[in-house]
């Protein structure tokens, strides 16, 4: 890191990025976090403090150690679970039961909303389970992000960012993007987007038929919560002068529209929640409001928005 060439932005925008991309598979792994199986495919890493509690349920989570198996150590779905239903109820009861125990913090969390689980986007489903319990198993998350902004006449460009309700679960009041959401089991990437659109800014379908796709960003950070490996697709919407966003489901504080110099100011303030700030940030790059001979850093920005997630668990562990 010492290399890197710093300037008061740089400096900023690289903690910035650190604090997003805190874990790496072999990292995890040497300081005991479990490879964690479903139909002989690994899809997850459980961390040993959580691992303390699964344990107590070996008729659906079995412990294989490396004396037995060094390809597919760690912790296995009992394969007594054949299918998609089945599985999904096997886990989810198991986590219904150490919520109402109150032993694992991130379960006051619960949202009644759940992920799918698979080891890569492109790979089938094996289950679903409470988007609040995904981090204890290192499930791999995806999420859809909307950049709202309109263009002066002169073409000055300008974003809406929103400010997170004070009683989010997750991030209160801090920056967010204009609309964000994860994506629920069974839905498709550009309905999710669509419907949170709707909801978090009241963005009509007319206007809904502008949303571009433009990219994807990655990265594996870790809190109280777990180990939370992300994925975001991510959507320019580009919206007229005359058009004000206003939040429908409560989840937005309020909205302000920034100027690029503002975003980028707001960027490496410390006030987005960091993977908003990123991608805000892939944005800028994208829209040439940086200069690859004047930050040599850049480079070291898009490698940091890429951690090679659908790669991680292809191979077990």
């Amino acid at each position: 890191m010492t290399s890197l060439c710093k300037t008061a932005a740089s400096d900023g925008i690289i903690r910035l990025l650190q604090k997003l991309n805190k874990v790496n598979l072999n990292d995890a792994l040497e300081r005991g976090c479990l490879p964690f199986f479903v139909s002989d495919l690994q899809v997850g890493l459980i961390r040993p403090d959580f691992w303390t509690h699964f344990k107590n349920y070996p008729e659906v989570f079995q412990y294989i150690d490396k004396s037995q198996s060094v390809s597919k150590y760690g912790v296995h779905l009992s394969e007594d679970y054949k299918d998609y239903g089945e599985r999904t109820d096997a886990v989810n009861k198991v986590l219904e039961d150490l919520r109402a125990k109150d032993v694992i913090g991130a379960l006051q969390g619960w949202r009644d909303e759940n992920y799918s689980v698979k080891p890569n986007f492109a790979g089938e489903s094996l289950l679903e389970v409470e988007r609040a319990a995904s981090g204890l198993f290192g499930f791999l998350q995806y999420g859809v992000h909307i950049n709202g902004f309109t263009r002066s006449p002169s073409g000055e460009m300008k974003m809406w960012i929103g400010r997170r309700s004070k009683t989010k679960q997750t991030f209160p009041d801090m920056f967010d993007n204009m609309c964000a959401g994860g994506l629920p089991a069974g839905m498709g990437v550009l309905e999710c987007a669509r419907k949170e659109c709707q909801e978090e800014a009241s963005v009509s379908d007319k206007l809904l038929e502008r949303l571009k796709p433009v990219g994807c960003i990655s990265y594996f950070y870790e809190d109280e919560r777990g180990l939370q490996p992300e994925s975001q697709f991510v959507f320019d919407l580009e919206l007229p002068e005359d058009f004000t966003p206003v939040n429908a489901d409560g989840e937005m504080g309020s909205f302000q529209l920034l100027s690029m110099s503002e975003m980028q100011t707001e960027i490496v303030g410390g006030n987005f929640k960091p993977n908003c700030a990123a991608i805000c940030l892939d944005f800028l790059i994208r829209h040439s409001f940086f200069d690859f001979d004047t930050d040599p850093n850049i480079m070291y920005y898009m490698e940091q928005m890429h951690a090679p997630l659908q790669t991680m668990y292809r191979s077990g562990s």
